[in-house]
């Protein structure tokens, strides 16, 4: 009974290891805004995350004025959960009251691009297991952005990876390279942070 209960203990353990191991989880990029005093006064005042997103840290992610990729940077360090946090619903409600309107379809109209982008990778990073609504949302931002915003394109194909992960791992590393690659786009996201997010990726280049 005990030899059992240790092997399905161990199980368990290696199964929320490799999910720990993926696109979604494994890229610290907002590490590189740690000199960034926006991101970081951001994160102090949000402090831990068991209690949920503060209402000035979704006022912050709100803001179409903040550059879009130091809140990406804000939903980075404020990460993931291996058994789901709310803060991409709890995100959602604080947009709806704050766009006025009632559901996800009214919302998309009203919302601009990089918000719409936010959201989609906070959606994301709080259930990593199942990304494909995410996954709409980030490219209905990357039809919606009239500036060809690198980020925006960049976290889209970070979901990407997310969801081919479990699907084909071949697709894992041409998607975000296909970004990467794409020079009509306005780099607006800092170079240690691609750089952070790549060398993960890379990994699956060999498939």
């Amino acid at each position: 009974m005990k030899r059992t209960f240790f092997l399905l203990a161990a199980a368990m353990m290696w199964a929320a290891a490799c999910w720990a191991d993926s696109p979604l989880t494994s890229c610290d990029f907002g590490d590189a805004y740690n000199d960034d005093a926006t991101v970081m006064r951001i994160m102090e005042q949000q402090g831990g995350v068991a209690d949920g997103l503060k209402t000035s840290t979704m006022e912050f992610l709100a803001d179409p004025k903040v550059n879009v990729a130091q809140r990406m940077a804000v939903v980075n360090k404020i990460g993931w959960n291996f058994d789901g946090l709310g803060n991409g619903k709890q995100f959602f409600e604080y947009l709806k009251t704050r766009f006025k309107v009632k559901d996800e379809k009214g919302l998309l109209k009203k919302i601009d691009a990089s918000t719409l982008s936010v959201y989609a990778y906070t959606l994301a990073m709080s259930n990593y297991f199942v990304v494909e609504h995410a996954q709409e949302l980030a490219h209905e931002a990357v039809k919606k952005d009239k500036v060809h915003s690198f980020t925006i394109a960049f976290i889209a194909s970070l979901i990407d990876a997310q969801h081919y992960l479990h699907n084909d791992w071949s697709m894992v590393y041409s998607v975000v390279a296909n970004v990467i690659n794409d020079g009509s786009l306005r780099v607006d996201m800092r170079q240690e942070a691609i750089d952070i997010v790549m060398e993960y990726i890379d990994l699956y280049k060999k498939y």
